[in-house]
């Protein structure tokens, strides 16, 4: 077994391709959790075709994080690495988009579902509230969010993170010129982000925080919480639409 802190002093002073080839084979499993905690939100025909594909681009990500690493900052590798690894994975998967139109379709449904009742009545939507605007019975709601529980790895990871997974994505509304006002504009966002997921039920805030930040699976998540995976999920997936519908209207004048 690799003393892997005298790997990482070797590495600074030497550079080594040979070490650097002990890390990155030391941090595999490393990427392979983080593939498959990406995997168990796709849909069942995407999983097998993706999953070469991700945990590659999980490897590049391994290499560039090892190599812009800074021992003497006395940060965990995991904690660095874990962000340009999955950001490199996600990239990959909206480079492919995956999510066929249908999906999309569906989900952009839903999001418009909440910012109409949301709109009119002031108040957060109701599963029962959203049922009945789609015209459909709780439990066909349900089995939507499970069809596009693809797009759970999506609109927080993607959609509200840049590629490092650090800031709010806001390009495509402000630009990457980095001025006062997108300076401002940028914090004004990350406070509206804020303030919408601290309006969440504690059941779903409890759950993004178990999962972004204490990183456990979906299964694991369940088992704190006394729920099915399959509920999770839903959640998961419902949470991220509502947050997304959210903040379109919050944002809908700009």
């Amino acid at each position: 077994m690799e003393n892997i802190n005298e790997l990482w002093k070797i590495y600074k002073k030497t550079k080594s391709d040979d070490v650097k080839e002990r890390l990155i084979k030391n941090y595999l499993p490393f990427v392979k959790y983080l593939a498959e905690r990406i995997i168990q939100h796709l849909p069942k025909d995407i999983k097998e075709n993706i999953k070469e594909d991700l945990y590659i681009e999980g490897i590049i990500g391994l290499i560039e994080a090892i190599e812009k690493f800074d021992i003497d900052k006395k940060i965990k590798f995991e904690t660095f690495a874990s962000k340009r690894i999955r950001g490199a994975m996600i990239d990959i998967l909206r480079k492919e988009d995956f999510l066929s139109k249908n999906i999309r379709e569906q989900a952009k449904r839903i999001e418009k579902a909440y910012i109409e009742i949301e709109s009119e009545t002031g108040k957060k939507a109701t599963d029962d509230e959203i049922s009945k605007k789609l015209g459909m019975t709780k439990d066909e709601f349900y089995d939507i969010l499970n069809k596009i529980k693809g797009i759970s790895i999506i609109p927080l990871e993607l959609f509200l993170f840049d590629r490092d997974l650090k800031e709010i994505n806001l390009e495509n509304l402000i630009g990457r010129e980095n001025t006062i006002l997108s300076d401002i504009e940028r914090n004004e966002c990350i406070s509206q982000i804020a303030n919408l997921i601290e309006q969440l039920e504690t059941e779903e805030r409890l759950i993004l925080e178990l999962y972004y930040w204490d990183e456990l699976t979906l299964k694991e998540i369940g088992q704190v919480l006394n729920l099915s995976e399959s509920r999770v999920s839903q959640i998961h997936t419902k949470i991220l639409l509502k947050l997304k519908s959210a903040y379109k209207n919050l944002n809908k004048e700009r």
